[in-house]
């Protein structure tokens, strides 16, 4: 004996709204797909999206602050006299890398002002042993230290970078709110003509940034 035929499911009347919140009611038998992915709202997502480059333009400018510090040290030591020193004693604390070499001397600080007693050289290269020669810049109290082309490297150079990463952060920042809130004016400062423009400008400002750290060092 046969069954009797399945009944047809009931259709939807016309104007009647969808049950289902994402799109039309399923008819019976079908599955439902799967529900679209929530989007965070525009201003949540460009806050998170802000944060590294935040981070980066912090980083940056700190590294900056610290090479303009250094600079001013290597400016205060050229501004002491330039003296021989002769080392009578040396030895180091610490141990593998933060080994500190100590040393002491004499030398002839003629009409510098410099005492005439024992000069300290704290921080001399560990290969420094008695009887060791250096030309250092001494304090009215014997504090001496040497001073080189690395110093102004070092100052000049953590100055740049700090410079480079809080500009390129900040690049990255004012990129990331106009692809939210302008993404025309976003693919404006995608252009070839844009991008060239601000690598010279950069490179103009890095060169001049040099220029006048090495002036301010030797001033």
């Amino acid at each position: 004996m046969s069954g009797k035929p399945a009944k047809p499911g009931k259709s939807r009347k016309p104007g009647k709204p969808d049950r289902t919140k994402y799109g039309p009611t399923p008819g019976r038998g079908e599955q439902r797909g799967p529900a679209p992915r929530r989007r965070l709202p525009s201003p949540v997502s460009a806050v998170l999206r802000a944060l590294l480059p935040l981070a980066g333009i912090a980083l940056g400018v700190g590294v900056t602050i610290g090479g303009a510090a250094a600079m001013g040290d290597v400016r205060a030591l050229h501004h002491r006299p330039e003296l021989r020193m002769t080392m009578t004693e040396c030895h180091t604390t610490g141990q593998s890398r933060s080994a500190v070499n100590h040393c002491r001397g004499t030398g002839d600080p003629g009409s510098t002002g410099v005492t005439t007693g024992t000069w300290y050289y704290n921080g001399a290269p560990n290969d420094y042993r008695a009887g060791t020669v250096a030309t250092v810049r001494c304090t009215p109290d014997g504090s001496c230290e040497r001073l080189g082309v690395g110093n102004h490297a070092l100052s000049a150079g953590a100055t740049v970078g700090g410079l480079l990463l809080a500009g390129g952060a900040l690049t990255a920042l004012a990129r990331s709110l106009l692809e939210s809130f302008a993404p025309a004016r976003a693919a404006a400062l995608a252009d070839r003509r844009t991008v060239r423009a601000l690598l010279l400008t950069a490179g103009a400002v890095l060169l001049l940034t040099v220029a006048a750290s090495v002036l301010y060092m030797l001033s």
